[in-house]
């Protein structure tokens, strides 16, 4: 497992602006995928993965 830093991307997603942070989380030791979408009110949705192999899954389907 590499030390991975925090990455950002913007997309858009049917006319809906998302931004997406995920990476490695080294205070918890664990991979995440932090969304957000813009214009609305509310938490963001956050999710943690305990391998690389299923982080990486959910970014290549969420992604696209």
């Amino acid at each position: 497992m590499n030390n991975m830093a925090r990455y950002f991307k913007s997309i858009n997603k049917k006319s809906v602006q998302i931004d997406v942070f995920h990476g490695w989380d080294i205070k918890l030791k664990q991979w995440f995928v932090d969304v957000k979408m813009s214009g609305f009110i509310g938490g963001n949705i956050k999710q943690l993965f305990k391998s690389e192999e299923s982080y990486n899954s959910f970014l290549k389907k969420f992604l696209g």
